[in-house]
C-alpha cells in the first residue's frame, strides 16, 4: 500500500518550475476531418492569446433544450422554496432569465441553492459530450479527453456578491499536479451576454509563462480564491484585458 505524496503548497501557489510549453504549442492535428474541427488559424490563436471564439457552434435546437432544462430546475427549486414557506409565491409569470432574480429577492441566497444543486440535466449532458465540441477539444489537447468532475449551474443574478466572480486562474482551486495540465473551458452563453450582464473577461496572452499566480482567499463573504491586478502583472505579465459580448447563437 502506498501513500499519495502531499505538498503544503496551496492551490494557486506554484512551487515547480512552470512548464510553458503545455499551453503554448499545439499538439499534432488529427488527420481526418471531423465536424466540429476548429480552423487552423484558430487553433494557431489559442495558443498564442489563449482563447478563440467560435460563432454558431451549436445549434437553437440544443440551446433551447438547455434553457428548457435550466428552467426546470427553477421550477424545481421556486416549488420547494414555496411548500417550505420560504417564498410566497412561484413567479410563474417570470421568464426564465428573470425569475431567479425574483426568488432570490424574496429569499437571499436562492440562487447559490441551484448553483450547488449539481444536478445536470440531460439536455447539458449531450451538450458536454457533444461530439462536434469533443473533436475540437481534441486539436487543443489531443485525443485523451476527460471531463471535469465537478459540475456547477453557474447562476448569474444582479447586483450579487455570491455570483461575481473576481479574477482567478482555474488551477487555483485545483490539486497543485494540475499546474501541468491543459484543460480548456469552454463558455457557452444561453443569453446575449454584455459588459453589464455578465460577460467573459480574460487577460489576454496571460497564459504564456506558464506560472500560477498566488490566489488569495476569500474575496469578500464569498468562497472564491482570487488574484490582485498586481499580483497578475507581477506573475503573469501586463498583457491587455478583453471583454466578450457573445451571442447565444
Amino acid at each position: 500500500m502506498s501513500e499519495r505524496q502531499t505538498t503544503d503548497a496551496f492551490p494557486g501557489v506554484q512551487k515547480t518550475e512552470p512548464k510553458p510549453e503545455i499551453f503554448t504549442v499545439p499538439p499534432p492535428q488529427p488527420k481526418k476531418k471531423k465536424p466540429g474541427q476548429l480552423t487552423a488559424q484558430q487553433v494557431k490563436q489559442f495558443f498564442e492569446e489563449g482563447y478563440v471564439v467560435v460563432e454558431d457552434f451549436f445549434t437553437r435546437e440544443e440551446l433551447d433544450a438547455c434553457r428548457d432544462a435550466v428552467a426546470g430546475l427553477v421550477d424545481d427549486l421556486a416549488k420547494k422554496l414555496y411548500d417550505g414557506g420560504k417564498i410566497k409565491k412561484l413567479y410563474r409569470d417570470q421568464g426564465l432569465f428573470t425569475r431567479l432574480t425574483a426568488i432570490e429577492k424574496e429569499f437571499p441566497g436562492a440562487n447559490i441553492i441551484l448553483h450547488k444543486s449539481q444536478n445536470m440535466p440531460k439536455a447539458i449532458q449531450e451538450l458536454w459530450t457533444n461530439e462536434r465540441l469533443l473533436n475540437a477539444v481534441e486539436q487543443l489537447i489531443g485525443p485523451d479527453i476527460a471531463g471535469h468532475p465537478v459540475w456547477n449551474l453557474r447562476t448569474k443574478t444582479p447586483k450579487n456578491e455570491a455570483t461575481t466572480v473576481p479574477w482567478h486562474q482555474d488551477v487555483g482551486y485545483l490539486d497543485n499536479n494540475s499546474y501541468e495540465v491543459l484543460q480548456p473551458t469552454a463558455w457557452i452563453p444561453l443569453l446575449d451576454s454584455n459588459e453589464n450582464n455578465g460577460c467573459m473577461q480574460l487577460v489576454k496572452g496571460g497564459h504564456k509563462t506558464g506560472r500560477v499566480a498566488e490566489h488569495e482567499c476569500c474575496a469578500g463573504n464569498t468562497w472564491y480564491t482570487m488574484l490582485t491586478e498586481e499580483e497578475m502583472e507581477k506573475t503573469l505579465g501586463n498583457f491587455p484585458l478583453e471583454f466578450f459580448f457573445l451571442s447565444q447563437y
